[in-house]
């Protein structure tokens, strides 16, 4: 009997559970513990044989980020991480396998998962619009944060949902995909939050050029007329990302100069996770405004810094071979789900310019979530067809 067609107990038990992570994700505390419930019961099924695990090519960038961590970690000259060597990086990247082995067990989980995120995206701009408009949450000392536990979190969740929603309604013109879309999208122009909007507008752009290269032309008359009629609390915040007297352009600039400087004299392992912020007010410069953020709010320096120049490479070799994945669906079948994941990369990875998003833990986990869900999805056809080739050859004695 073949996993794919009569999923056991167990596998049924995992799917409900990786569901629950997924109407989670806005939580840590859930999304982690669902997160364990769906690893545990799909172990028990590999267990008793009722599933199988399977590769990926994606696997090979996140094993190699999780031992350079660990690595960094235990070597770091203090070892904030040190006692379980970045153990709970081990078991988030779980969710990748995880969520691969289930998405090819169980192909309508596919379909699942696509409607969990549309109530995710639905749900969460609902309660971040309500913020707006009945709680006084409209300026920057103020800002919507949703069910999560910060603006930043709650944008980073949105941007790729946002993008999702609406390159599923351009496909499939279905309405609830252009309702949570629409919502996602406006709420995350009134979170107030620069770098997601600049990775809105950078995926928006790459899928025009991709898919009608002519309207790219319009683009920029189109972009200025829109900011024209911007509010004006909008404008000013979309303004003020030009202005580099502005405290907070300031302050990352004056980040990445002192994450520069710690990458020359760590450059290999890092100063270890966790540890920039402890050794940051050794290499800012005095005018600095903040004497130790958290991080360097930029995913390329961050990880250089604290985790070593291999950290770095795993995490370009990661987007490198999914975009990969992508390119090679683009003139199939699945050419939907390759612009969808185009999106959702580019998107991430601009905003992660400006914003150590892969250090978020929610994003973090929807990020390897919409991976898995577009690598299997894009494979599918090529799936298929092997299966039924080998239907057709005889088997040999």
């Amino acid at each position: 009997m073949k996993a794919e067609s009569h999923p056991s107990s167990f596998v049924k038990i995992a799917v409900v559970c990786y569901l629950l992570h997924l109407l989670t994700i806005v939580k840590i505390a859930l999304v982690e513990n669902f997160a364990w419930w769906a690893l545990f019961y799909l172990t028990w099924a590999v267990w008793r044989r009722e599933a199988r695990p399977s590769w990926h090519v994606l696997y090979i960038p996140l094993m190699v980020y999780a031992i350079v961590s660990s690595v960094s970690s235990l070597a770091a000259p203090r070892a904030l991480h040190g006692a379980n060597a970045e153990g709970m990086l081990w078991f988030k990247i779980t969710i990748f396998p995880v969520a691969i082995v289930l998405y090819r067990a169980v192909p309508r989980l596919c379909e699942l998962a696509t409607y969990a995120l549309a109530i995710v995206a639905g749900g969460a701009s609902a309660w971040g619009l309500i913020e707006f408009a009945f709680l006084d949450r409209r300026d920057l000392e103020h800002r919507i944060n949703g069910p999560s536990s910060h603006v930043m979190t709650f944008s980073g969740i949105l941007l790729p949902l946002s993008l999702m929603m609406l390159l599923l309604w351009y496909r499939q013109r279905k309405w609830w995909q252009l309702v949570a879309g629409s919502l996602a999208t406006l709420t995350l122009l009134l979170t107030f939050t620069r770098s997601v909007w600049l990775g809105w507008a950078a995926a928006a752009f790459v899928l025009i050029v991709l898919l009608r290269p002519r309207l790219a032309f319009y683009a920029l008359p189109m972009v200025i007329l829109f900011i024209t009629f911007l509010p004006l609390d909008l404008f000013g915040r979309l303004v003020s990302t030009f202005d580099m007297k502005q405290s907070s352009n300031f302050d990352r600039i004056r980040m990445l100069e002192a994450g520069v400087e710690i990458i020359k004299d760590f450059p290999i392992l890092g100063v270890g996770p966790a540890n920039v912020k402890e050794v940051y007010s050794l290499y800012r410069k005095p005018d600095a405004p903040r004497p130790r953020p958290p991080h360097l709010h930029n995913n390329v320096i961050q990880l250089w810094a604290e985790r070593g120049v291999l950290g770095l490479a795993a995490y370009l070799a990661f987007l490198f071979l999914f975009f990969r994945e992508c390119v090679r669906a683009w003139k199939g079948p699945q050419r939907m789900w390759a612009e969808i994941g185009v999106a959702v990369a580019v998107s991430l990875t601009v905003a992660g310019l400006f914003e150590f998003n892969f250090g978020d833990t929610e994003v973090f986990y929807l990020m390897l979530d919409l991976f898995a869900l577009v690598a299997v999805a894009v494979e599918q056809p090529l799936r298929e067809t092997n299966e039924v080739a080998a239907s057709l050859v005889p088997a040999t004695t």
